[in-house]
């Protein structure tokens, strides 16, 4: 039997990010099959975790966007509105380096997990699509990985409460992206 998880990654997963969601599963009997979701344009509209914040399911259940896809985009911009990685850092962002952010995240979260790690890419609304990834995967539990900021604001607000009784799983946890 497995145990299905999704994690919703802002940018790119650190090595320490990796090992803290490994951990958060390490002890589990079950075999644990990890589905990686990256929105392809994270701060646009109601698309990164921060738009979470101030979304509701309600506010988008009449909208219909595409369930999240497997199809790999490198994307360019300037990289302006969002937080700076401290020096000696370089996480991708998905604005910038969509095939990076993937690429990076699922080999650091593969070295150190037996289980199976895949990735889903939204182009549409990350509610939607996470709401769509749980349930095609039948997944258990939502781990958000997110700037310190953005998981405060998740854990002041009690999202992550509503958000498991909506999606219906066991658990919804705010990890903060380790720089």
């Amino acid at each position: 039997m497995t145990y299905d998880v999704v994690v919703l990654i802002e940018r790119e997963m650190s090595e320490g990010d990796a090992e803290r969601v490994a951990a958060l599963y390490a002890r589990y009997d079950d075999a644990v099959n990890y589905h990686l979701l990256v929105s392809s344009h994270p701060t646009q509209g109601l698309a990164g975790p921060m738009a979470l914040l101030g979304s509701s399911f309600a506010d988008v259940a009449g909208l219909s966007a595409p369930p999240p896809t497997n199809r790999t985009t490198t994307l360019t911009g300037p990289a302006t509105d969002r937080p700076q990685p401290t020096a000696g850092t370089a996480l991708a962002d998905p604005r910038d380096d969509l095939a990076s952010v993937i690429e990076h995240s699922s080999r650091r979260l593969r070295a150190r997990v037996p289980g199976t790690v895949n990735v889903s890419i939204t182009h549409g609304e990350i509610l939607l699509a996470l709401r769509t990834l749980v349930n095609s995967t039948h997944s258990r539990e939502v781990v958000v990985v997110a700037w310190p900021e953005t998981a405060a604001r998740f854990v002041c607000s009690d999202w992550t409460t509503r958000a498991r009784k909506e999606l219906k799983v066991a658990r919804v946890r705010v990890v903060e992206h380790d720089t």
